[in-house]
């Protein structure tokens, strides 16, 4: 295995795992943190409620978090002091160039439900800065989902970026062409090898098929495909393979699981 492995599919833990990524909204750039692994809890009856708070923020595109360090300081002071309040999980927070405008969402109890809306609103009453909030019975986490957690190629770049900060720590910028390996998972033996002919053709080589037990509360097993390619490990070259995959698993009813290199 590759000492330089995305996710491989273990088991999910509770723990905050925060990630970074970027989009757009109206042209404009959108900076998103996210903790990936609130989606496992999901739907999540311990804490249903969503809170949403919205802080006016005063952008500066030139900087890579899209506001001043002063700026994220004070979103950071504000996050901190009201998860201290409401007794939840923080789970993440957007900074929306174009609407001037930073969002923090957490989800919290029932019992918090009606003392957080109280608080929010002696909290914000006297503040210098528009600021504006909503409490909504949000179980299922379709706000966490639709602000916050990043689609397949997001996550993909995510766990890329992640490889690439740690072969940098040895000295290596990804440049170099060196063998990648591609993880996959099917419902059946044929599937993978369909799956590995065609992506043959891409230049995608054959290295290892084998059989995983099935998952919990399901009887048949999993076939686990490994594909190689040589590429360098730069992130846009690996956006567009990923994407690629990905369209590619949908047919197949396959699972892209991660990738693997190792320091050149």
């Amino acid at each position: 295995m590759g000492i330089f492995d995305a996710l491989t599919g273990g088991g999910v833990s509770n723990e905050p795992n925060f990630c970074e990524y970027s989009e757009t909204f109206s042209d404009q750039p959108v900076r998103i943190t996210c903790d990936t692994n609130f989606a496992a809890s999901l739907p999540c009856t311990a804490i249903p409620y969503c809170v949403k708070i919205q802080i006016q923020v005063y952008p500066d595109p030139s900087n890579p978090d899209l506001i001043s360090d002063a700026e994220l300081n004070h979103i950071t002071t504000v996050r901190s002091i009201l998860g201290q309040h409401l007794d939840g999980r923080f789970v993440g927070q957007g900074i929306v160039a174009s609407a001037n405008m930073a969002f923090l969402i957490f989800y919290i109890p029932e019992r918090r439900a009606k003392s957080a809306g109280k608080m929010l609103e002696e909290s914000f009453s006297n503040a210098f800065r528009h600021t504006e909030y909503t409490i909504q019975l949000d179980p299922e986490g379709t706000q966490y989902m639709e602000y916050l957690f990043p689609n397949a190629i997001q996550l993909k770049q995510v766990e890329n970026n992640k490889i690439l900060r740690k072969l940098r720590g040895y000295g290596d910028d990804g440049s170099t062409p060196r063998p990648i390996k591609f993880h996959f998972v099917f419902p059946n033996r044929k599937a993978a090898l369909e799956f590995s002919a065609e992506a043959s053709e891409k230049d995608f080589a054959y290295e290892d098929l084998t059989q995983e037990a099935a998952p919990e509360g399901m009887v048949l097993p999993r076939y686990h495909l490994v594909l190689n390619r040589t590429l360098p490990f730069n992130i846009e070259l690996l956006d567009l393979v990923d994407e690629y995959l990905l369209d590619l698993c949908e047919g197949y009813d396959a699972t892209y699981r991660s990738l693997e290199t190792d320091v050149i």
